[in-house]
């Protein structure tokens, strides 16, 4: 595994960087005349970043309708629910309407989980590059939560990373709440895996998976990577505060 980290001031530093490489990975698709194909996770670093998205300088010059934008994972709830994923992603940069519709492929949180998970898997398939029987996105934006799972992969369902599903149920651990996720198969596979972590109570958990210290393997963000065993963590300086190393970028 080999991790690359990017350590700017605070968490809009952090989403302006992830804006502009959307951007520039966007606008080299469209020259190609290719979909740019992104799977997007919620959270309050991610809502920073489509707020970003949202304003006019990404606005005019993203070429939009390169976009496909998908979802690592959902709450099984429906879109108008406060705790949807994509009702945040709504709310924060798809009300506008410059992204298609035809464009966006969310979960299905009201759906029957079992059901939805087969039906996304199957679009999967359906929309992006297959390789070896995985279909394969250009870029996934993941979080981290404060026990170190990423996606809806909780630590005490380590099998997620390993099934041969693409996408699964997952249940929280403490509400017993169902979510639907990509699989670790899926992730793994992509062409380039990019952790959004901001704010100083991620940081020892970044340190220790950053530095593959003991006990890094307990966190399931610590086996997710892109397909060339990549893992880049764009990070404010908080969240990069036990680093031994950072270099601050501007």
């Amino acid at each position: 595994m080999n991790y690359i980290t990017t350590v700017v001031d605070d968490s809009t530093a952090v989403a302006d960087a992830i804006a502009q490489l959307i951007r520039d990975k966007t606008l080299s698709k469209s020259r190609q005349d290719l979909p740019f194909n992104l799977a997007v996770s919620g959270g309050s670093t991610p809502k920073t970043l489509f707020q970003v998205l949202a304003q006019d300088e990404y606005r005019n010059t993203i070429p939009w309708q390169s976009v496909r934008l998908f979802w690592v994972d959902e709450r099984c709830v429906p879109p108008t629910d406060a705790e949807s994923n994509f009702g945040m992603t709504y709310d924060a940069l798809l009300q506008y309407a410059f992204i298609p519709s035809s464009s966006i492929f969310r979960m299905k949180g009201e759906d029957v989980p079992e059901d939805e998970a087969r039906r996304y898997a199957d679009q999967l398939h359906k929309l992006l590059p297959v390789k070896d029987g995985v279909p394969v996105f250009d870029l996934i934006l993941l979080g981290m939560g404060d026990d170190g799972h990423t996606a809806s992969i909780f630590p005490d369902q380590m099998h997620l990373l390993h099934t041969g599903k693409d996408v699964a149920i997952a249940t929280h651990p403490v509400s017993g709440q169902k979510r639907i996720t990509l699989t670790g198969k899926v992730i793994n596979a992509t062409e380039q895996l990019i952790f959004m972590i901001t704010g100083k109570g991620k940081a020892e958990i970044v340190a220790t998976i950053v530095g593959q210290q003991e006990g890094a393997k307990k966190f399931p963000a610590s086996y997710v990577h892109d397909k060339t065993g990549n893992t880049e963590f764009y990070l404010d300086k908080e969240a990069a505060a036990y680093l031994p190393a950072i270099s601050i970028v501007s």
